[in-house]
């Protein structure tokens, strides 16, 4: 589905999305070409309880939490330096 496609199914609420094909622009910004709504959630605390447990299961499937009332996910990628742990 494309984001456009997500806000008219799942207005106003917040969605648990994946992303199926998406890209990096040269501002750092993550285009969502093609995602896949996962769960809706009436508030965003619920939905990033949800998040944080996909991402435990498995850290390489690209999530984000989104309320449909963005018109565009914006979404700026930002470069780690240092050690996690």
């Amino acid at each position: 589905m494309k984001w456009k496609d997500v806000c008219q199914a799942f207005p106003e609420q917040w969605v648990l999305i994946e992303a199926v094909q998406a890209y990096t622009n040269e501002e750092n910004e993550r285009i969502l070409e093609e995602v896949t709504p996962l769960k809706k959630f009436h508030n965003s605390p619920e939905a990033m309880r949800v998040y944080q447990e996909l991402h435990r299961e498995n850290p390489t499937r690209e999530l984000y939490v989104l309320h449909t009332g963005r018109r565009n996910p914006n979404i700026i990628e930002r470069k780690w330096v240092g050690v996690r742990r």
